[in-house]
């Protein structure tokens, strides 16, 4: 700070050679006290050339100069000598132009690093600014109103990149020690003085106990040597502090007892076989949208969970997959996963229960979230047992009913492979709609359609296929007719590769060419309608929880009087009770006879007990998987058995075509199936994870889904073309779709998917 002597006065034509100096002193002094902290800071940075500059500057002659300490003058080898005078300043020129090159060498050689290094840690600092405006956007998008702070919510994006990504302690490791050193370096060069590099030097070595400085006096190495003890001793106790806190900390991350702090995001309440195919398929809806996320509750420990799902390969499309320990019925632990703020809440029943005790559960998990009226502005979606307890779900619900999506996937399984038993392939069909690999179902409204058939709908969507509507009131009509009309507020149900690859054009697509021809029902196929008329025999082998729907779908599939035999281990007693109770809960006797064989249960896969069965006299065989054992037990023993019946058949020179209705439960035997040459298996895992998936991504989906296995207004089939075509024309080798659509058409109110 440079403050004019009494004695003498600065003349205006002695400004000094050095410009600059003269501008930040004509700056500072009308500024006053304003600047002490920018001239300080400037000190610290560049005091070596301003001590120079205000040393050799003769309009400081006459003043008082406080030079800042530990500015080190020898450094410039030569004392400059002060003049007075305008005789002086032509004296000084050579010495001033060499003490500016020896400053500059000075300067690059000792205060380069230093400088490099405030820069550095700077910049980084910068890049903290958009990732803190990026979390700050959308807690308050999407997590300000649930009650969390911002605090808690930093702390939680916090510790889950801490926890989660591998470089995250070393990046936070260097960030804590450049802050040490030149938060540390800034305040030496302040209190102490000194250039920056020499402050930064100081302060590693101090944070060190480095013994780069060594002390010349006994005394001194004697001090320092208890110094350095004494700081070792204190510097353990620290440690062990931070240890500790540390290690309690990670503890309860790794125990999932910390909270998620989200907003926007999918929970799903439960671990069960599905819940690794449930978040794959939500990976797939989300992977448009970049990603989302998906937070697990899970009775069961966080690492054995996590363990489980990543050794199943878990792939979620750049989703994140986060898992939390706790009761799903408990308040605090749905706190803990922020289900006030979750876009979706999924809750899974439990498939190692009874399908009643399942939905009791469900329905106190249920009961806590009404409790809160959680989710706020989200949706649940709900997987039902028993479909006589649907109804008990909405009724618990009550104002919050409408929020509630009840999926009896349990039907959709045991459905699924009635039909494949009369149409095989069309378990890989269904598999194709269910999920979102490729195509997917779409239900929007489309105010030019409005007042047109449902014929002229059809053929207004070069791509995508429309195969229903979804009325105003909530009514599902799949395929409603040709000359049904579309109504206000009415959804047209498409089958499109993305809800924005497809639009109507102006005009409908016009067939010409093509004769019409008498309008018949082909489309029943020789296959269900010899079980429709005649009757068979069908053999079960296994038993499993959908038992009763699987009943009721025979029951409307095959001609009354027909049989159905069941060999399992389970105990004939237990099975003959069980479906005297599926009986007086429907209110219906089953038209078919139901013959129990006895089995036991080490042997019952063998050769020698299948061979009894003499599996060649049936019209249709199911191989079940066993709920008793785990997946991967279940699946080797229902692979067991196919194979077996197949080498059979081929002992006894049988050229058909083998294909029975195979339930599996994990992706590896699907491809070991298809090798054995089967395609008839049903996925009872994934296709419960799909229906869940889909109808959580989008709640109309669940009326369609139970329209399309009602079977009560519509059944698919799989039919040739043949069936179709006029017989007056020859069938072109390529045509397309709409034509395929077209022909069909003519043969009654036929949609064509």
């Amino acid at each position: 700070w440079l403050e004019p002597s009494p004695r003498r006065q600065c003349s205006p034509s002695h400004c000094g050679p050095h410009p600059g100096v003269g501008r930040a002193y004509a700056w500072m002094a009308p500024h006053g006290r304003r600047s002490i902290l920018t001239a300080v800071v400037v000190g610290c940075f560049l005091r070596p050339a301003c001590a120079l500059t205000l040393d050799r500057s003769p309009s400081l002659r006459g003043h008082h100069v406080i030079v800042a300490p530990g500015v080190n003058h020898n450094a410039f080898q030569k004392p400059i000598a002060l003049r007075r005078g305008d005789d002086a300043d032509a004296g000084e020129t050579s010495e001033a132009k060499n003490g500016f090159g020896r400053w500059l060498a000075a300067w690059n050689a000792h205060h380069f690093l230093g400088t490099l290094v405030f820069t550095s840690f700077a910049c980084s600092l910068f890049l903290v600014v958009p990732v803190y405006r990026k979390e700050k956007k959308f807690y308050e998008e999407n997590v300000a109103g649930s009650g969390q702070t911002f605090k808690d919510f930093i702390m939680y994006r916090f510790m889950d990149w801490f926890t989660g990504a591998t470089y995250a302690p070393a990046v936070v490791l260097l960030f804590l020690t450049m802050s040490l050193i030149v938060a540390g370096a800034i305040a030496y060069s302040l209190f102490v003085g000194g250039s920056p590099s020499k402050a930064l030097w100081t302060i590693f070595v101090w944070a060190t106990c480095s013994s780069a400085e060594v002390e010349g006096t006994p005394g001194g190495r004697a001090l320092g040597v208890f110094v350095t003890v004494c700081g070792l001793i204190i510097l353990s106790l620290l440690l062990g502090i931070v240890s500790d806190f540390f290690s309690t900390t990670m503890s309860e991350i790794k125990q999932g007892r910390c909270r998620v702090v989200e907003g926007g995001h999918i929970v799903v309440l439960g671990y069960t076989e599905c819940t690794r195919c449930l978040l794959e398929e939500l990976g797939k809806a989300k992977e448009s949208d970049g990603g989302g996320v998906f937070v697990v509750l899970a009775t069961q420990d966080r690492e054995t969970v996590e363990t489980a799902l990543m050794g199943d390969n878990l792939d979620v499309r750049g989703s994140r997959v986060i898992v939390r320990s706790g009761n799903p019925a408990h308040i605090r632990d749905l706190q803990k996963v922020s289900v006030a703020s979750a876009s979706v809440v999924v809750i899974l029943a439990d498939t190692q229960m009874e399908p009643e005790d399942a939905d009791a559960n469900s329905i106190r998990t249920l009961l806590a979230l009404k409790m809160k009226s959680w989710p706020h502005n989200g949706r649940i979606v709900l997987q039902c047992c028993n479909p006589e307890n649907r109804s008990l779900f909405k009724h618990v619900c009550g104002a919050d009913a409408a929020k509630l999506e009840t999926v009896v996937v349990g039907n959709i399984v045991a459905k699924l492979m009635t039909k494949s038993l009369e149409q095989h392939g069309l378990a890989s069909v269904f598999g194709m709609i269910l999920g979102f690999d490729g195509d997917e179902i779409y239900c929007e409204r489309w105010p030019e359609l409005v007042g047109c058939t449902f014929r002229d709908v059809v053929f207004r969507f070069e791509k995508a296929v429309a195969f229903g509507v979804m009325t105003a009131k909530g009514e599902c009509r799949l395929n409603p007719g040709w000359d049904y009309i579309v109504g206000e507020g009415d959804s047209i149900i498409v089958i499109a590769e993305d809800n924005d690859t497809y639009e109507p054009s102006p005009q409908a697509w016009q067939p010409s060419g093509l004769s019409a021809r008498s309008p018949a029902n082909p489309a029943v196929s020789g296959r269900r309608r010899s079980m429709l008329e005649e009757q068979q025999k069908v053999l079960i082998i296994g038993w499993g929880v959908q038992i009763g729907a699987l009943f009721d779908g025979l029951n409307s599939l095959l001609c009354p009087g027909s049989v159905v035999d069941i060999y399992s281990n389970r105990p004939v007693d237990e099975r003959e009770n069980e479906i005297k109770h599926l009986e007086e809960e429907s209110g219906r006797k089953y038209t078919f006879k139901i013959k129990n064989l006895e089995a036991d249960g080490p042997t019952m896969m063998s050769y020698v007990e299948l061979a009894k069965l003499q599996h060649h006299t049936y019209a249709g065989i199911m191989v079940l998987s066993d709920r008793d054992l785990d997946h991967r037990a279940s699946d080797e023993r229902v692979l067991m058995c196919a194979t077996q019946l197949q080498s059979m058949r081929r002992e006894m020179q049988d050229l058909s075509d083998f294909q029975p209705v195979v339930e599996m439960r994990e992706d590896s035997t699907a491809e070991q199936l298809r090798i054995c040459g089967f395609a008839n298996f049903v996925h009872s895992s994934q296709f419960v994870a799909q229906a869940l998936a889909a109808v959580a991504e989008t709640p109309s989906v669940n009326a369609i889904y139970a329209e399309l296995m009602s079977g009560e207004t519509n059944h698919f089939d799989i039919c040739d073309l043949t069936k179709f075509w006029p017989t007056d024309q020859p069938l072109p080798e390529r045509l397309s779709f709409w034509t395929a659509a077209s022909v069909v058409s003519n043969c009654g109110d036929i949609s064509l998917i």
